[in-house]
């Protein structure tokens, strides 16, 4: 496959969410999310929503939920994201979770550790990372270092799923299609996918800690082909 081709594939998977109804209410929440986070107040948020070509009514809607504190005290203990993460902002939430809940050794650990490690290092490097965990977890500028360090990582990992996925032609059944559990097999092997956990049974997945981290493997790449592209899906990280 040509690199334009690739582009071409990975720009339409990115905004697929954006040509429907429900994704463009996934999109518009993203957005007003991380204007609340910025300090704007509700009737900004409508502002800027409708300025980006949202319609009025969900810009209303979306700033709604989004500042009902009621919903954030119901989703204190999930993180909402789409079906499949397409890129890194959409694993950035679950990976600062993984940072609060592990130390910053077990955090790099399980980045760099094993056959199938997300980011491949050596001794020192491993210590870089332990060093840039433990200052994420202390201040903001850390927090925002380790995005930084991170993200051509993770990103490169979720490239990968998405072209493995597409060259593979897996054949995929529903083994429980109610909640979202299908068996995936490729010619490389086999893996259950539960999209309503987030979870695939591959190896690769479970040895390169990729729930950790957010990130989809090809199996799930696959299985979310399945069903519709903006539905949403609550991963529970209590590990």
């Amino acid at each position: 496959m040509s690199e334009k081709n690739n582009d071409d594939f990975i720009y339409n998977w990115r905004n697929e969410l954006k040509q429907h109804a429900d994704g463009a209410y996934l999109v518009a929440k993203r957005m007003a999310s991380n204007l609340k986070e910025k300090g704007l107040g509700k009737s900004d948020v409508i502002e800027l929503l409708a300025v980006e070509n949202f319609d009025l009514d969900l810009a209303k809607r979306v700033a709604s939920k989004v500042f009902d504190e009621k919903d954030a005290v119901a989703e204190k203990n999930t993180i909402e994201v789409s079906v499949v993460p397409t890129k890194y902002a959409d694993c950035a939430p679950i990976i600062e979770r993984s940072l609060v809940k592990l130390s910053a050794k077990e955090f790099a650990k399980r980045l760099c550790s094993g056959p199938y490690a997300i980011v491949k290092a050596d001794e020192k490097s491993f210590d870089s990372w332990v060093r840039l965990a433990e200052l994420a977890k202390t201040s903001a500028n850390g927090k925002n270092n380790l995005h930084a360090e991170l993200k051509p990582w993770v990103e490169e990992a979720l490239l990968n799923s998405v072209l493995v996925a597409q060259n593979d032609k897996p054949v995929i059944t529903a083994a429980d299609k109610s909640n979202k559990i299908f068996k995936v097999a490729t010619r490389k092997g086999e893996a259950t996918v539960n999209l309503a956990a987030g979870t695939s049974s591959s190896e690769k997945f479970t040895k390169g800690n990729y729930e950790t981290f957010g990130i989809a493997d090809e199996f799930m790449v696959s299985a979310a082909d399945t069903v519709s592209p903006y539905q949403r899906l609550k991963r529970a990280l209590d590990f």
